[in-house]
């Protein structure tokens, strides 16, 4: 997962130093199909074919990178919470708990991004959760339209900390 992590991150930059070569190839196609137009017998302008698929594949594969390690992330955190044993510590933003095992189960519902509905997260909470078998960092974010509505993080990849893993409803955040 690191080297996808760094994967993303080398082919998102790409197509940033390859943008100015886009733009001034599309630039001189548009200049020529003005120019063929005031002429009788036209000129094919030369579409900048090489420049546009260079600059759309790597936009798609970095796409499809952030896809893959959404749902890997997701997979390893419900994993850990499935396989979490029952002595294990939760803190919800550096304070223990008060019902850990609720936490737990909530979380454990963590389902792929609903459909979207032009909302964003808000207020961030952070839920550690510590036992002998590793430890687990998730942020929630709280959705700006649904109260009740929590958008999954995984900060210990730097593209699923922007990127929702998943999301979960339900009031157990509403004290927090």
């Amino acid at each position: 997962m690191k080297i996808l992590n760094l994967l993303f991150y080398l082919v998102s930059s790409i197509p940033l130093i390859a943008l100015p070569f886009l733009l001034v190839n599309w630039i001189r196609y548009m200049k020529a199909r003005s120019e063929n137009r005031s002429r009788f017998v036209p000129v094919p302008a030369k579409f900048p074919t090489k420049s546009v698929l260079f600059f759309a594949v790597l936009i798609a594969v970095a796409i499809s990178i952030a896809e893959i390690m959404t749902s890997r992330s997701r997979t390893e955190a419900l994993i850990f919470l499935r396989d979490l044993p029952g002595n294990s510590k939760v803190y919800v933003n550096s304070q223990p708990a008060r019902d850990p095992n609720a936490i737990v189960s909530v979380l454990k519902t963590t389902s792929p991004r609903l459909p979207g509905h032009h909302s964003s997260p808000t207020r961030m909470i952070r839920v550690d959760i510590e036992s002998e078998k590793g430890n687990l960092t998730l942020e929630l974010g709280r959705d700006s339209g649904y109260a009740q509505e929590c958008w999954v993080f995984y900060p210990k990849y730097r593209v699923t900390s922007n990127n929702e893993i998943g999301r979960v409803t339900t009031p157990i955040f509403d004290e927090y």
